[in-house]
């Protein structure tokens, strides 16, 4: 076995870790799991967002309380120099006229506080109820992803001997490697998740593209790391004797 048919095993070794890896993780369980957890993000981000709102609202409910128990003893205030205005035989009609027109602005600026208010408190008894109806939902999601967690764990616990064994495979064909073909290897494996190709009809199996004859003979040759000049992979043919 020549040192790219050793690199070539290594990498089988690999994609069969990987395959059994994503068999895991295209299981029902672990795509309910994924879904839930997708939907469970949404759901905190939703509630987190219903009591930052809330507590803003709560304040401004407080302020606008504080506001219209001003506005009522002015009111009052008001309403007492008025009567006083009127028993006062030195009064005058313009005065009148001006306290009460002040007394009129008074009870408009009332009653735009307390249709505030009332908005206001409609507005945090609704956000009250979707908060509680997001969080009972969320609860209930979070017994289903507590669940399909546990399937999923269970999955991995019977399949870990088979995992097992081929990390084992793994390891034990990387002692076969030279070490700077393992190097330029993983090199490649950073751009390709497969980095060796095969040489099939003059073609770089992984980006399909024509190679140069030249180049293909020196691969079927085993004439050292060959490299596709297009995609990068390092190009792989069996030697005669493997």
């Amino acid at each position: 076995m020549g040192k790219l048919d050793a690199l070539w095993e290594y990498q089988q070794s690999e994609l069969a870790l990987d395959a059994l890896e994503s068999k895991l993780r295209a299981t029902p369980a672990r795509q309910k799991l994924n879904k839930l957890h997708g939907f469970l993000s949404e759901q905190q981000a939703q509630i987190g967002g219903i009591k930052k709102q809330m507590e803003a609202r709560k304040a401004a409910l407080t302020r606008l309380s504080a506001q219209f128990g001003e506005l009522e003893h002015k009111y009052e205030l008001e309403v007492s120099e008025i009567c006083a205005m009127e028993n006062d035989p030195e009064c005058t009609a313009a005065e009148m006229t001006e306290s009460r027109k002040s007394l009129e602005n008074l009870m408009d600026q009332l009653n735009a506080a307390r249709r505030d208010i009332y908005d206001t408190i409609t507005w945090i008894e609704k956000a009250t109820k979707d908060y509680k109806d997001t969080f009972t939902k969320a609860s209930k999601a979070k017994k289903e992803y507590d669940a399909a967690r546990a399937a999923c764990e269970a999955e991995i616990a019977a399949a870990q001997p088979e995992l097992d064994a081929a990390k084992a495979v793994i390891e034990q064909r990387k002692t076969a490697v030279d070490a700077a073909l393992l190097k330029r290897y993983a090199a490649v494996k950073s751009h390709h998740a497969v980095p060796m190709a095969m040489v099939e009809q003059e073609q770089c199996s992984g980006c399909r593209m024509s190679l140069p004859t030249v180049v293909v003979r020196k691969v079927m040759a085993g004439d050292g790391l060959v490299e596709c000049e297009n995609c990068g992979r390092i190009l792989y043919f069996p030697s005669a004797g493997k």
